[in-house]
This record gives C-alpha cells, structure tokens and sequence, in this order.
C-alpha cells in the first residue's frame, strides 16, 4: 500500500511541475512529415505480434502453475496479472491505433494526432508486460538471469521512454522542453521516493507492491481509454474542437507523466526497492 500512495503523491507532483513547463495553452503542432496513416497501419501489425507473445506466455504460466510452489502466491499472482493486464494493454492500443481519423481539410482540433498520442503513451505503459519476466524467473528459480533481466529492463525502459517522448514531440504534444521536463520529473521523483523509502522506512517495502502497481496500471488505463474513446465524439460537437485545441495537451501530458511515474514504480517494485 505504501508504494500505491508514494506513487499517488509523487504523480500528482509531477504532474504539476511538467504542467507548469508546458503552459496552460496549446502552443505545438503536428511534424507535417509525421504521416500518422502510414505508421498507424504499420504499427497496427507490431501490436498484433506483442498481444500473441502477452497470451502464449499467459498459457505457458498456467500450464507451468503445478510446478511452482505457491501458485496462489502474491509473486505468481503478480506474474500472471502483469501478463494479463498487458495483454489489455496491447489490444486496446491496437484497437486505438486501428480508430486513428483521417482529418479532412485542415480542421481546428487534430483528432488524428490526439488519438496517436493518447494511443503511445497506452503502448508505454504495457512495458510492465516485459516486467513480468524478471519475477518470472525468480518464480523458478533462475536467480542469474532474473538479475540481468533488472539491468536489460532499465535499458528497456529508457528506450521505451525515447519513442514515447518521440511521439509526444512529433505530434505537437510536448515541445523538446516539455519532453524532457515528463522523463526528469519521472526520474527525480521515482528516485526521491527510493531513497526515503529505502533510508527512512524500509519496513514498508512489500512482495505487494508489484501487483498493487499493476492493478493500479489497469485502472488508469481503463479511464483513459474510456476518455480516448469518447474523445471523437467530443471533438464533432459544436463549440468543443476550439476548447480541445487549446487545452487537450493538458490531459495528454497528465496521462504520460503519471503513466512514466508508474512505470518507475513498478521498475522498483520488481527490483524489491519499493
């Protein structure tokens, strides 16, 4: 429960503070060489791949369950959410990216790059499908690859964090300032609460944390789908495409600072830091 509030009030900070950077209005738009059809199509077929590697390991875990020695543990318990919970992830990203408009003319709110955006930052959060490997291992007792997967998956995520940051950037979302301001906040913050945690409390580190997180990962996702969902919807209603214009960046960038907190926190949580 510590690391769901720690991630609660580290988020809410972060969010605050790239907010700021970024300004109340919509000052970026779309790369006109960012052609969101073509990579939508493309990216529509990367997502297919991942959402079959998210359910071929989900039966593999299940086919294996006899062979771990509490199946009904809070570790493997947490393995199998991850697993599923990216599974999610990956199929609403891909029917998100499969929705992305074709504008027509030059219209005065870019769903198109709204939906992209929103779509990215979705995909980014499923990196906790790759998390799962390294409870994975330790469920059966491969300790030497679990530690390098810890070290791989901090690489992982920083590159994820660099095609996020692209994505923001090319669609208008975050300017090169307000990109930079989402990873350092995320860093800063996700650090800070390590470090209190591991020199001041040590005793609310928990095997829960991982599942906490992950639950909180469907959560979230489950909201910002709804509101991408609906987003279309809003943007043909009159006197709303000027407002979103202006101020839909706002959601765009809460959305990606609290989910790269969360993947923070869940990097220390499988790390046993949180």
């Amino acid at each position: 429960m510590a690391a769901v509030i720690g991630y609660l009030v580290v988020a809410g900070v972060a969010i605050g503070a790239v907010l700021l950077v970024a300004g109340p209005h919509q000052s970026s738009s779309r790369d006109p060489t960012f052609d969101l059809e073509k990579v939508s199509d493309r990216l529509g077929g990367i997502l297919s791949a991942l959402t079959g590697f998210a359910v071929t390991g989900l039966i593999f875990l299940v086919t294996q369950a006899d062979g771990v020695p509490d199946p009904n543990g809070t570790s493997f318990t947490a393995v199998l959410a991850m697993f599923v919970v990216a599974y999610m992830g990956y199929y609403s990203s891909a029917v998100s990216v499969a929705n992305v408009s074709r504008p027509v003319g030059e219209p005065v709110f870019d769903l198109a790059a709204a939906q992209y955006a929103g779509a990215s930052i979705s995909l980014f959060s499923v990196l906790l499908g790759w998390f799962a490997l390294k409870p994975l291992f330790e469920t059966f007792g491969l300790t030497a690859i679990a530690g390098l997967t810890g070290w791989l998956l901090l690489g992982a995520a920083i590159g994820a964090y660099a095609l996020l940051a692209s994505a923001l950037h090319r669609t208008g979302y975050a300017s090169a300032r307000t990109a930079t301001a989402l990873g350092v906040c995320a860093v800063v913050g996700t650090v800070a609460y390590a470090i209190v945690i591991g020199v001041l409390a040590p005793s609310l580190r928990s095997g829960d944390a991982t599942l906490a997180l992950t639950l909180v990962a469907f959560v979230g996702g489950v909201a910002a789908y709804i509101a991408m969902t609906l987003l279309p919807i809003a943007a043909r209603r009159d006197g709303w495409a000027p407002i979103l214009a202006d101020r839909w960046h706002l959601a765009i960038l809460a959305y990606a600072q609290g989910v790269t907190v969360l993947i923070g926190f869940l990097l220390l949580a499988v790390l046993g830091l949180a």
